[in-house]
């Protein structure tokens, strides 16, 4: 069931009602497009629920609250443990009022050892404990726990917002159109940019995709050199999701649609786009999704890309 819709990072005054009159659920499984906005949203609401006054919010957004946890990880899948160490935090009674509230970031990533972990939990929480599990892949959790969640969805701002806030913050057209186009927020896209290297694994992509258009056979042959660019999980996922924005752009093209991806790309993509259909582009999209989670699935990365390229290659000739 969907119950809020979140817009431009306001707090829903229904939800407000809700936290005034303590018929507060006591899990919220919060999802959207865009991973900063669901943190902002997820910190403001755990803000008005623990703020019995401004100190008291202020030291929530700070991540200084005695009755808050907030789990966040880089690394690539959140274990039981983590789970566990939630759990334990979250049986302890209040110590400063009547609630406490833990945050999940990426609740997508448990492990499926944590989400059976937590479903117990959900089905018999402590008093006035609250949940808020944060997702932009919400298909990834298990249905038993959408079932025991109240949906909040966070509606994000439209791609050519963080488009025209990215390039005011001095990127590049091309490179702002393809981070919006991932829908990412701009403090995300930004860090993508100065610590991840978004450039240079957009550039080993686009050569990737440009190499298989135009002989087939090479897109095996460059596999390691781009897999030396895109090197980590994250960024192999994030390089799959380019390599659909690429076929989605030349589809745009034929559909004489301007919102491109790759804005600065045109003129190759309107020529590879010159001998394929809109069935192909389709097709290797869907290729592309599969092997997406493949990757998931903690296949073999060598594997996963050899599959694309495979599959290309018996239909560009």
């Amino acid at each position: 069931m969907q119950l809020f819709q979140y817009n431009g990072g306001f707090m829903n005054k229904q939800l407000q009602q809700l936290v005034t009159t303590q018929k507060l659920s006591h899990a919220y499984l919060i999802e959207g497009t865009q991973r900063t906005a669901l943190k902002d949203e997820a910190l403001q609401f755990a803000a008005e629920i623990l703020g019995t006054d401004d100190t008291a919010r202020s030291r929530v957004y700070q991540h200084n609250h005695s009755d808050f946890y907030w789990l966040e990880t880089d690394d690539q899948t959140i274990k039981k443990e983590m789970i566990e160490e939630v759990l334990h935090r979250m049986n302890q009674k209040p110590v400063e009022g009547q609630y406490k509230v833990y945050v999940i970031v990426d609740f997508d990533k448990v492990t499926v050892q944590g989400e059976n972990s937590i479903l117990k939990f959900l089905e018999e929480p402590p008093p006035n404990t609250i949940a808020l599990l944060l997702t932009t892949k919400s298909g990834g959790i298990l249905p038993t726990i959408h079932s025991r969640c109240q949906h909040i969805t966070v509606t994000a701002q439209s791609n050519s917002v963080i488009r025209t806030a990215l390039m005011n913050g001095g990127i590049n057209d091309g490179l702002a159109a393809t981070l919006a186009a991932l829908s990412f927020g701009e403090e995300e896209a930004m860090q993508w940019m100065e610590e991840k290297e978004f450039s240079e694994l957009r550039t080993a992509v686009l050569k990737w995709a440009d190499t298989m258009m135009a002989d087939s056979r090479m897109g095996l042959v460059h596999i390691v050199e781009l897999l030396q660019t895109v090197s980590e999980r994250e960024q192999q996922l994030l390089a799959l999701d380019m390599l659909q924005l690429y076929f989605q752009d030349v589809m745009y093209i034929k559909l004489n649609n301007d919102q491109l991806s790759f804005p600065d790309h045109k003129p190759k993509l309107e020529t590879v786009g010159r001998d394929m259909s809109l069935a192909r582009c389709v097709q290797w999209i869907d290729v592309i999704l599969l092997s997406k989670r493949n990757l998931l699935q903690y296949v073999s990365p060598m594997l996963v890309f050899e599959y694309i390229a495979i599959q290309i290659a018996k239909e560009v000739k």
